[in-house]
């Protein structure tokens, strides 16, 4: 049999890629629509009773489980992919050990927004200011965004890294140690 010609292994690189990246936006959407359904959930609490939240989030909650499996059997391939399959992994992870509290900030950190989630600890700070937003519940947002931002690495401001070192909860620091730092 003869090599491939150049033109063909180009045509494969190129196919490859395309698969990747088809891989990569169905991984992302299928995050952001489990994310977006615990959301929804948790918004919609009130709607429901004790046993039917319950049995909605566990469902929800092994569907991630599942994504998870999934995710952990596709990270063997390609460099770059691992590398962000990695991340929507580590947000998986969080879903699941519930160390955030707010599905849309996992949600953000699982699509890698680091510009929303700043925006989102703004709107947060100006909440409590307000009075809009209970200090205790402020404090975990803010913990939970600037987690998401230190995993992320965007950049902290040695204010916001000591609020975060005398703030974090155990399953956040969970997240940190299991995760690593290679989202």
């Amino acid at each position: 049999t003869r090599p491939p010609s150049p033109c063909a292994s180009r045509v494969s690189r190129r196919s490859a890629r395309a698969m990747a990246d088809a891989l990569r936006a169905n991984a992302r959407d299928q995050i952001a629509r489990l994310l977006t359904q615990l959301a929804d959930l948790e918004d919609a609490r009130e709607e429901f009773d004790d046993d039917e939240y319950e049995e909605t989030k566990a469902e929800t909650l092994a569907q991630l489980d599942s994504f998870k499996t999934s995710l952990a059997r596709m990270t063997t391939g390609d460099v770059t992919l691992t590398n962000e399959l990695e991340t929507i992994k580590s947000a998986t992870l969080a879903a699941i050990s519930a160390a955030f509290k707010t599905p849309e900030i996992l949600k953000l950190f699982a699509l890698k927004q680091p510009e929303a989630l700043r925006e989102r600890l703004r709107a947060c700070e100006r909440d409590v200011l307000l009075g809009k937003m209970s200090d205790a519940k402020g404090k975990i947002e803010r913990v939970e965004i600037l987690t998401a931002l230190k995993k992320l690495q965007a950049p902290l401001e040695e204010s916001e890294l000591t609020f975060l070192r005398e703030h974090m909860t155990a399953g956040l620091a969970e997240f940190v140690a299991v995760a690593g730092d290679n989202s």
